[in-house]
């Protein structure tokens, strides 16, 4: 499947009205496709953009020498005080630059520029991400289905226990009165 180079720079500058270029560069630091959106003030020119592509390269083969250890570089994102540059590699010949103002959703750029270059690995990794999701959440549900029920808080209500009636028997109402009056004869 070719891509066309051109369209995905265009998609990429309207994705956001924050970014200002879009462009693809080969290793020679030409850019073979793409390039500023029109009217925007760019902050750098001539020189300062080959540089800028060069210093992008050269950081893409910096991470490439630590693959063996920490994988592929997928994307880079470099924020400055005044812009960021995003860089995502095509393949080891070509890379895809933007620069946007700072504060732009940098990962959705990342995550467009990904669907557009290999549509059926970016599906493929949503695909394992939400099964992913979906699993955890059924761990998620087994794991609250072992555990203790947890107690019903229930709502006690005051009893108030009063003292029982005074029982009394006649023989001892008896002796009580006896008991009075012999008390009052003495």
């Amino acid at each position: 499947m070719t891509i066309d180079y051109n369209e995905l720079t265009k998609q990429v500058l309207n994705l956001y009205p924050q970014v200002k270029f879009a462009g693809v560069v080969n290793m020679k630091g030409e850019i073979v496709a793409g390039g500023h959106k029109e009217n925007v003030e760019q902050l750098l020119v001539g020189d300062e953009i080959n540089m800028s592509i060069h210093y992008a390269l050269q950081k893409r083969d910096l991470y490439t020498n630590l693959a063996y250890k920490i994988g592929h570089e997928t994307s880079s994102i470099t924020e400055y005080e005044k812009a960021a540059i995003i860089s995502v590699p095509i393949n080891s010949n070509e890379l895809f630059l933007v620069r946007t103002d700072n504060g732009t959703d940098y990962l959705k750029i990342v995550d467009h520029i990904h669907s557009k270059l290999d549509p059926q690995k970016y599906i493929r990794d949503e695909i394992k991400a939400i099964e992913n999701e979906i699993n955890e959440l059924k761990n998620l549900k087994e794991t609250k289905s072992k555990r203790k029920p947890a107690r019903k808080s229930i709502v006690k209500k005051k009893v108030v226990k009063r003292k029982p009636a005074r029982k009394t028997s006649k023989s001892k109402r008896k002796t009580s009165k006896s008991k009075r009056k012999t008390i009052k004869r003495r």
